[in-house]
C-alpha cells in the first residue's frame, strides 16, 4: 500500500487521471490566463493544448451576446469576471455548445487571488436526445443512458472525491515547487489585497466623511503619513460640492500642520543623534520655522518647537560638551602684525562662544595668500585664553611662530585664520594652573 500512495500521487499518474476526467478542466493563473487543460478541454474546443495555453479566458470562451451579464474588464484579476452556469458557447470553428460552467478560486495563505479552476461539462448531445426523447423514437433506440445514483450519502462522497482530486491535480500541476509561494510574497499579495480594500472604501466616502477623516489629522501629536492622508481626503472633494470652502480652509491648517510636523520630527531625531548630525537637524528646523514665522507670525506651535529646539540643543551640549562647543565657538574677527624685527606673527583673537559651556585654549591657524588665492605661508599657534558660555572675548598678543619671508611683504597679502580645536574650561591646564 504504501508503494501504491506513492505512485497514485507522483505527477505522472495525476496528469493521466487528469486527462481521464470526462468534463474539461482549465486552470488559470491569477490573472486568468490559461496555465493547464486536460484532454477533454483540447476536445471541446477543438485546439491543441500549446494552441490554448497563455491565451486569456475571455479570448477562449465566446458566449452569445445575450448571455453575457459584463462587459469584459481588461485589467481584471477577479474571477467574478468569468463565464459561469449554462451558457452557448461559440467555437473558433463556428459550432456551438452548449455547456455548463463551474469555477473554484484558489487562494493562498493570506487570502489572495491565486489561481481558478473551471469545469466545463458539454450537455450538448444530452439535450439533443432530450428533444429525441420529446418527439422521436423511443429512448431505448438512442445511446443515452444517465447514471442515476439514489443513495444521497453515496452522491456526496463521489463528488467530494471528484473535488478532492481537481484540487490535488491543481495543486500538483499549478503549484509545482519552482512556483511556491514565499512569505515575502505572501507579504505583498497581502499588502496589495489590503490597498485595494482600502482604494474602494476611498472612492465610496462622501465629502463630509472626507472632511471628517481630515480634522482627524489635526489632533495634537498627529504624524507627518496622518497629515498627508487628510490632505488626500481634502482633494477628493469635488470643487463644486457644497463641502468645499470648509475643504479648502482645512487644507490651510493641514499645510501647516505638516510644515510643523516637519521640523518636530528633526528637533526629535536631533536628540537621539551625533553631535553634528544633530546640530544639522536642529538648524534646518530652525529654517523651516524661520519660513513659517514669516507667514504665521507668533504663531504657539511654532513657539513651542522652538523651545524644544533648544532644549535638544541642551541635551546635545550635556552628551558631547565639547564637541557641541566646538561647533558654536566661532572666530568672528582679528588682527595681526609682525614682531620680532619682522620674523614673528603676532596676532590677536575675537572669539564668540554661542554654546553653554566655558571653553579654553583654541588652536588656531592662519593661512596667507597671495592676490591670486595661492597659499604662500601658514602659522599656527595655542590662544591660552578663557571665553565664558554665550560670551564673546578677546585674547591679544598671541605668537603664531615665524613668518616666511614671502608672507606680508605686499600689503594685498590676504590672511585668513580658523579655530581648529578647543578645551572645556574644566580640562585647561593652562587656567588651573593660573587659579
Amino acid at each position: 500500500m504504501a508503494h501504491f500512495d506513492v505512485r497514485w500521487q507522483s505527477p505522472e499518474t495525476l496528469q493521466a487521471i487528469f486527462n481521464q476526467i470526462s468534463d474539461a478542466v482549465f486552470f488559470y493563473d491569477r490573472n486568468l490566463h490559461l496555465v493547464g487543460v486536460n484532454k477533454s478541454g483540447e476536445k471541446l474546443f477543438g485546439l491543441a493544448a500549446d494552441e490554448m495555453l497563455g491565451r486569456s479566458c475571455w479570448s477562449l470562451f465566446h458566449v452569445t451576446a445575450s448571455e453575457q451579464n459584463a462587459e469584459h474588464p481588461t485589467d481584471s484579476d477577479q474571477s467574478a469576471w468569468l463565464p459561469a452556469g449554462t451558457l452557448t458557447l461559440l467555437r473558433e470553428d463556428g459550432q456551438e455548445r452548449r455547456v455548463v460552467i463551474r469555477s473554484i478560486e484558489l487562494l493562498d495563505e493570506a487570502g489572495a487571488l491565486e489561481g481558478v479552476v473551471s469545469t466545463v461539462a458539454d450537455i450538448t448531445d444530452r439535450l439533443l436526445d432530450t428533444d429525441l426523447i420529446d418527439h422521436g423514437p423511443p429512448r431505448a433506440a438512442h445511446n443515452y443512458h444517465p447514471i442515476v445514483i439514489r443513495n444521497r450519502r453515496v452522491a456526496a462522497v463521489l463528488a467530494g472525491l471528484l473535488l478532492l482530486l481537481m484540487m490535488v491535480v491543481a495543486g500538483t500541476i499549478y503549484f509545482a515547487p519552482g512556483k511556491r509561494v514565499t512569505p515575502e510574497e505572501k507579504r505583498l499579495a497581502a499588502a496589495e489585497k489590503e490597498k485595494r480594500e482600502d482604494a474602494s472604501k476611498f472612492s465610496a466616502m462622501t465629502a463630509a466623511q472626507h472632511i471628517e477623516w481630515a480634522k482627524l489629522a489635526l489632533r495634537p501629536g498627529a504624524s507627518s503619513d496622518a497629515i498627508a492622508d487628510g490632505l488626500k481626503h481634502l482633494k477628493a472633494i469635488p470643487a463644486a460640492a457644497p463641502e468645499a470652502g470648509r475643504a479648502k480652509s482645512l487644507q490651510k491648517d493641514l499645510a501647516k500642520a505638516g510644515i510643523l510636523r516637519s521640523a518636530q520630527n528633526l528637533v526629535d531625531a536631533a536628540s537621539n543623534a551625533e553631535v553634528r548630525d544633530g546640530m544639522d537637524k536642529l538648524q534646518r528646523a530652525q529654517l523651516i520655522l524661520d519660513s513659517l514665522a514669516r507667514q504665521y507670525p507668533n504663531d504657539p506651535g511654532a513657539t513651542q518647537i522652538s523651545r524644544a529646539a533648544q532644549s535638544a540643543a541642551e541635551q546635545l551640549a550635556v552628551r558631547f560638551p565639547q564637541e557641541f562647543a566646538a561647533i558654536e565657538t566661532k572666530l568672528v574677527d582679528f588682527t595681526w602684525e609682525k614682531g620680532g624685527f619682522g620674523t614673528v606673527m603676532m596676532a590677536n583673537f575675537t572669539i564668540r562662544n554661542d554654546s553653554p559651556v566655558d571653553v579654553a585654549d583654541f588652536k588656531i591657524r592662519c593661512q596667507h595668500y597671495d592676490p591670486n588665492g595661492v597659499v604662500l605661508d601658514q602659522n599656527a599657534g595655542t590662544a591660552f585664553g578663557f571665553a565664558k558660555a554665550h560670551s564673546t572675548t578677546r585674547i591679544a598678543n598671541i605668537n603664531m611662530g615665524f613668518l616666511n619671508p614671502q608672507s606680508g611683504i605686499s600689503r594685498t597679502t590676504k590672511t585668513g585664520c580658523e579655530i581648529l580645536g578647543l578645551k572645556l574650561a574644566s580640562d585647561s591646564l593652562a587656567l588651573s594652573s593660573a587659579r
